[in-house]
């Protein structure tokens, strides 16, 4: 308990440095103009400074810095270099632009820094398809992709306000009371920093008028690299451990942690790719909170109701690990999402909130289902 009550002081070190650090980037955002503007693929309908992020990584870096004096901590240097790369690329974005090649180029980077300095890698499956303990190569491999996927699910599901800071919030407090009972300070230490910064950049994002910001591809790509680095830290630090707080289905846990980001990418993707006929990284409107705005909530309200779902996908996957194995967890996880999913295009139909020749339906429902139900 000592320890836990230390890393909310770290939390609220971290809240501080990046609240300090907002009102002066939105008067720097607002003097050199450095806003996002609205346009037809945006939700916001005026002008809102950028570089939330900014603050975020602020936050965040000091409160590891200063919370962090004592713990042997010989990895931070790299994941300081990873971040780091992942925070300059995002600025570069938000100021000017780049391509989906250069992020990508850029991310694959930030985790090679992770991988081969850092020894970040997966090295075990937990029973998932027959496999335990994997080699170097598929472990290597396995983790580029898993950073890729959760770092991109963070940054594609920033589309309203406040949802992908809750999200993180959520995430990484759990994975810090995680880390902390088991006597891990300094991952602890990482993932109180970053919900104390992301819960400072939350209240200006929702609730401030004058210094109301977003946190830009600089503060979404170092969310998901943080949520990166603390799901495959997670991952590896149950492989050996046999405490009273052990983790058995390890893999699909952490799908129930991420539930929300990991599914409602996979879900856009297909519906791009197989649906629509175009790039799975064309920008657009079909994400699950954007169907929560289209049936009427407001942005606080779904990100709401986003954050209470995700919170029941945690907390049952946690329950259920004890009982299931992992390819039943998981397959239970998926469909009850998928489930959830299709609810929430029933009701917009019965709404009549969108169009029954709406393609975009054909992922989940039927048409003959379809018509039926807007008659």
């Amino acid at each position: 308990m000592e320890n836990l009550l230390y890393f909310i002081l770290v939390s609220i070190i971290a809240f501080a440095f990046t609240a300090i650090s907002i009102p002066q980037i939105v008067n720097l955002a607002k003097a050199k103009g450095l806003f996002d503007k609205p346009d037809s693929r945006k939700l916001n309908t005026n002008v809102v400074p950028t570089l939330g992020g900014v603050a975020i990584f602020i936050g965040l870096t000091l409160g590891i810095t200063l919370g962090g004096d004592g713990f042997p901590f010989f990895d931070l240097k790299f994941i300081f270099a990873s971040i780091l790369v992942t925070f300059f690329t995002g600025i570069k974005d938000d100021l000017v632009g780049i391509s989906p090649r250069a992020k990508m180029i850029a991310l694959t980077f930030s985790i090679v820094i992770l991988v081969f300095f850092a020894k970040l890698r997966i090295s075990h499956f937990y029973g998932l398809f027959g496999f335990n303990e994997i080699g170097m190569i598929p472990g290597v491999l396995l983790t580029f992709f898993l950073g890729i996927v959760i770092i991109n699910s963070i940054n594609l599901i920033d589309g309203i306000d406040g949802l992908a800071s809750a999200l993180t919030i959520e995430i990484s407090t759990v994975l810090g009371i995680w880390f902390s009972l088991i006597g891990l300070p300094e991952y602890a230490l990482m993932s109180f920093s970053l919900a104390g910064s992301c819960l400072a950049f939350f209240m200006f994002n929702v609730f401030a008028n004058k210094n109301k910001i977003f946190m830009g591809d600089t503060g979404s790509l170092l969310l998901g690299t943080m949520i990166f680095i603390l799901a495959v830290k997670f991952n590896e630090f149950n492989a050996g451990y046999t405490g009273d707080f052990a983790i058995k289905s390890v893999p699909a846990v952490l799908f129930g942690f991420m539930a929300y980001p990991l599914f409602d990418v996979a879900r856009v993707f297909f519906l791009r790719i197989f649906i629509l006929k175009r790039s799975p990284f064309t920008a657009d409107k079909n994400h699950i909170h954007h169907r929560l705005l289209l049936l009427g909530f407001n942005h606080l309200q779904a990100t709401a109701a986003i954050f209470a779902t995700n919170a029941l996908f945690i907390a049952g996957s946690l329950l259920l690990q004890k009982y299931l194995g992992v390819l039943a967890l998981v397959a239970i996880i998926f469909g009850v999402a998928l489930l959830l999913s299709s609810l929430l295009e029933i009701v917009l139909l019965v709404k009549k909130s969108i169009k029954p020749d709406d393609k975009h339906q054909a992922l989940f429902l039927p048409s003959k289902l379809i018509h039926v139900l807007q008659r």
